[in-house]
């Protein structure tokens, strides 16, 4: 037993042998009730993944900021869309590799670990292992890419420093492939319902988002905080002062989600630009007009925005229409109607 949890270990001088002699390991499972759709997991009749919260609900979460009933009730228009940001799976160039060394007669243990955050390794290692700060030490080299999937403390690096102090040699683990697709924390997985409210000129009068993130099994170092931050920049480059959100924190049966990327940012930004391509849609504008209209203009900067951020400069305006001026926008549209008229669509 390690860490109150039955664990099955082979320990070989050759990965090929090691191998083998795991896969001779029989385990007899209990085949159980799953759920891996977060949706499917907060309905009456799921599994509960743990059974102390049958409702599989972690944490509900709720923000606003200025009037939102009011901005919703002078609407002209209103556009709702269901958003997903999937659960997708960090690969890094290099998966992770721990090499553990206990030497018995200092009582130090010296753990390699590919990881972004070599001190909080130390500090909850040590912790989890029965040892002081000061007898841990924690060397992470090249760390081979992360981006986030390695700022988290694992098992194997506790594991790994326990079997080296057991047989006192040095150990080493290398994740395979699928191992990472399996043990190292996946990003994303949202499901969003988003409701923007505007006027017929296209101004944006305010925001409404649910968000259910799926959590996955249990909560690593930062899985709950991820999607509050996608509710701090659900306004994006916005001038809107009228927002809503909820999160429905879920547990499914599945790897935890956690950091990846921007966590949480690159979420945000995904709803509320489609947001503001469906509501030029729904208003026939042309979907650059629609954001110089309610872009936060240079002026106005520093900006508080109504999640409670303070933007501190910016001119949102000037790259966009460079971007145009590169592309060629006008005469792009105007190849793009032509192409409609013979049948052939433009992305």
């Amino acid at each position: 037993y390690f860490v109150g949890h039955p664990v099955a270990v082979v320990v070989a001088t050759d990965k090929y042998l090691a191998r083998d002699a795991a896969e001779k390991i029989e385990i007899d499972w209990d085949v159980l009730p799953a759920v891996a759709d977060p949706e499917k997991a907060i309905s009456a009749d799921a599994p509960p993944v743990h059974p102390e919260w049958p409702d599989n609900v972690a944490f509900n979460y709720h923000q606003e900021g200025g009037d939102v009933d009011k901005a919703f009730a002078e609407a002209d228009v209103v556009v709702k869309q269901r958003i997903t940001s999937q659960r997708l799976i960090p690969s890094s160039m290099e998966t992770r590799g721990v090499v553990a060394e206990w030497r018995g007669a200092d009582r130090q243990l010296n753990l390699y670990t590919s990881t972004q955050v070599p001190h909080l390794v130390r500090t909850l290692v040590a912790g989890m292992l029965g040892l002081e700060e000061n007898r841990m030490r924690v060397i992470a080299p090249e760390v081979g890419g992360g981006f986030g999937s390695k700022l988290n403390i694992y098992a194997e690096e506790a594991l790994m420093g326990f079997i080296a102090m057991q047989i006192g040699k040095p150990v080493k683990w290398i994740e395979s492939r699928r191992e990472n697709f399996l043990c190292t924390i996946h990003g994303r997985g949202h499901v969003d319902y988003f409701e923007v409210a505007a006027k017929k000129d296209g101004t944006i009068l305010g925001i409404k988002l649910k968000l259910i993130q799926d959590l996955g099994a249990f909560h690593q170092l930062l899985t709950p905080v991820i999607p509050t931050l996608s509710v701090l920049m659900m306004p994006g480059l916005y001038r809107t002062q009228n927002v809503r959100a909820d999160i429905v924190g879920v547990f499914t049966n599945c790897t935890p989600t956690d950091a990846y990327r921007g966590a949480g940012r690159p979420e945000a930004t995904h709803g509320i630009e489609r947001m503001v391509d469906i509501l030029a849609d729904e208003l026939k504008m042309d979907p650059a007009e629609i954001r110089f209209k309610n872009f936060v203009a240079k002026e106005s900067f520093p900006f508080p925005t109504a999640t409670g951020l303070m933007y501190d400069s910016g001119n949102y305006a000037l790259p966009l229409e460079k971007a145009l001026a590169a592309v060629g926008y006008e005469k792009l549209r105007a190849d793009q109607i032509e192409a409609r008229k013979q049948g052939r669509l433009m992305g």
